[in-house]
């Protein structure tokens, strides 16, 4: 009995996608009045969650009011996702009851995963907006799922730090710290790979008991190596209160963080100045208001706002583009270059956008600030 796979099971994974994205199914976008777009909104609206959920939807909202007119009418129906494999299904089931075009959303996992197969099934696209799990769109080409990806990847974030630290600290002696989690110690680990290809050592890695109210063993470790450059992979209030011991004990430390900085929470000890966040745009003024007078820094849209108004306005112009030429819309998400409020976005062979957002950013007074300016 022959090793080699059949030549079918050669050719479906390629052919998966690919079929998909040709077929003119009847699928929900040519069953809507001309002019008219349905879109899928998919969000968590319940619990914890609701408040990220809240930004999406604002963001889309915000954009369809704005691409609703002479071009067309655009419509929205919206379902809570409750971060839920069970809630993303109902919500993919609603989706195709009602007939949309195309999905906007997702912020967990769970809920998209169980929603693709059903999605997929009724020919129906969706711009994921929040999940980052690289699985998402490795593996598409073998489960035909239609899915693009706004959102960036799980590897992304520690490839911005490496690129952050190789720029600022090449010459210079550094280390690496991480709070014990899985999480910071995947991506410290990540991050020292990176910059070990670029030929930068760490000169100390340590780890510290995360929600401590006081770090003062980790400082006199950090004082003894004599480096006081440091990345740390930890949260707002464990590195305000590493800042704050080690500046007792002199110790005048440069702090480069990930995105956990930027999670707002309740703590006693404040952040310094100049410690340093290598993460995505916080707030996005520009989308607020009108373009004359974008509404002041305190209200400006925050969050998954952005990037749902972006993807909404793909999600637009994709199925506009796809009734115009007789594609279908798959076909058009994985060919055209699409012009947005956050710049021009296009996508690889895998589904995944181009999209960057990741800053440096600096905290001065309240609030971290674009280091640049911008």
């Amino acid at each position: 009995m022959s090793d080699l796979p059949k030549p079918s099971r050669l050719l479906r994974p390629a052919l998966l996608l690919a079929a998909a994205c040709l077929a003119v199914p009847a699928s929900a976008q040519q069953q809507q009045p001309a002019g008219s777009i349905v879109i899928g909104v998919a969000a968590p609206l319940s619990d914890s969650e609701a408040i990220l959920g809240e930004q999406l939807t604002g963001g889309v909202e915000t954009a369809v009011a704005r691409l609703s007119g002479a071009d067309g009418r655009v419509e929205t129906v919206t379902a809570d996702t409750t971060c839920s494999a069970e809630g993303g299904r109902q919500a993919a089931e609603t989706f195709v009851a009602t007939n949309v075009a195309i999905v906007v959303g997702f912020l967990c996992a769970e809920a998209l995963e169980a929603a693709l197969p059903v999605l997929r099934q009724a020919a129906i696209p969706t711009l994921a907006v929040g999940v980052r799990a690289n699985r998402l769109t490795d593996r598409r080409e073998r489960t035909g799922d239609l899915v693009w990806r706004i959102a960036p990847r799980s590897d992304a974030e520690a490839m911005k730090v490496a690129e952050t630290l190789a720029a600022r600290w090449r010459d210079q002696p550094f280390g690496l710290i991480e709070d014990g989690s899985i999480t910071a110690r995947g991506l410290t680990d990540s991050v020292r790979r990176l910059l070990e290809e670029r030929g930068m050592v760490p000169q100390t890695i340590d780890n510290y008991r995360p929600a401590e109210e006081k770090q003062f063993a980790l400082a006199r470790r950090l004082e003894r190596t004599g480096v006081t450059r440091y990345f740390i992979a930890g949260d707002r209030p464990d590195v305000a209160t590493i800042a704050r011991d080690a500046a007792e004990l002199g110790l005048d430390l440069e702090i480069v963080g990930g995105e956990s900085l930027l999670d707002e929470a309740s703590i006693d000890v404040p952040l310094p100045d100049g410690i340093v966040a290598v993460a995505p745009r916080p707030r996005f003024p520009e989308l607020g208001g009108s373009a004359d007078a974008p509404p002041p820094d305190d209200t400006a849209p925050k969050g998954y706002f952005g990037p749902a108004f972006a993807a909404t306005q793909i999600a637009v112009a994709a199925v506009r583009t796809a009734r115009a030429s007789g594609r279908t819309i798959p076909v058009v998400l994985q060919s055209e270059a699409f012009a947005t409020e956050l710049g021009t976005i296009r996508f690889d062979a895998k589904g995944d956008s181009d999209l960057d957002l990741t800053r440096v950013l600096v905290w001065r007074g309240d609030r971290f600030i674009d280091e640049a300016g911008g």
